[in-house]
């Protein structure tokens, strides 16, 4: 129990403070360019290679992105997306959170969500067999790129409303061990 302890305060005290360099980030037909993000490593033992990068982009404003890569001897415990959607509202105590649009096209899922009644943010969700990347669009552009990719006549209502803007830095590989998003699947038919 006492080795749990030393892990969890090491995994803390090295993820809140290595910070690194990702250039940048595959989308389709697109990529974005990485160089003026703050990026920050996050470690679990789930979790082969993971980060939170805060993102002010010229072309698209403000993002954050989450990007983890989760070992192939590990599996979620539920949703992806339904994780990040509630780590999020907990941490900026977000009284409602309602999806008024959302497109699924290949691993892409587009969500925009009214905040609080009165403000607008954008999910892009990319997920793969082991990978799960998380980009909050605070102003709506890049998800209105992507989204027209795939759906050529796409208008989108809510870019020109008023915009949620509340930063947000939290990671869900750093929550995972007080509220279990994954862990290590059992080895039973290697018996």
């Amino acid at each position: 129990m006492k080795k749990l302890y030393i892990f969890i305060f090491v995994s803390f005290f090295v993820s809140g403070c290595l910070s690194f360099n990702v250039s940048n980030i595959k989308l389709p037909s697109k990529t974005l360019d990485l160089k003026n993000s703050k990026t920050i490593a996050t470690f679990h033992p789930c979790a082969n290679f993971s980060y939170i990068s805060n993102v002010d982009d010229k072309e698209y404003g403000k993002l954050f992105i989450e990007y983890i890569n989760l070992d192939s001897s590990c599996k979620w415990n539920g949703f992806e997306r339904g994780f990040f959607e509630e780590l999020f509202k907990q941490t900026l105590k977000i009284k409602s959170m309602k999806i008024v649009e959302q497109y699924d096209f290949d691993t892409y899922e587009f969500t925009t969500y009214l905040i609080n009644d009165n403000s607008y943010i954008n999910l892009i969700f990319v997920y793969g067999a082991n990978s799960s990347k998380f980009i909050l669009d605070y102003e709506g552009k890049l998800s209105k790129e992507l989204i027209s990719k795939y759906k050529h006549s796409y208008k989108s209502e809510y870019i020109n409303q008023k915009r949620f803007l509340e930063n947000y830095d939290k990671s869900l590989v750093k929550m995972a061990n007080f509220y279990s998003y994954f862990s290590k699947e059992s080895n039973r038919y290697l018996d």
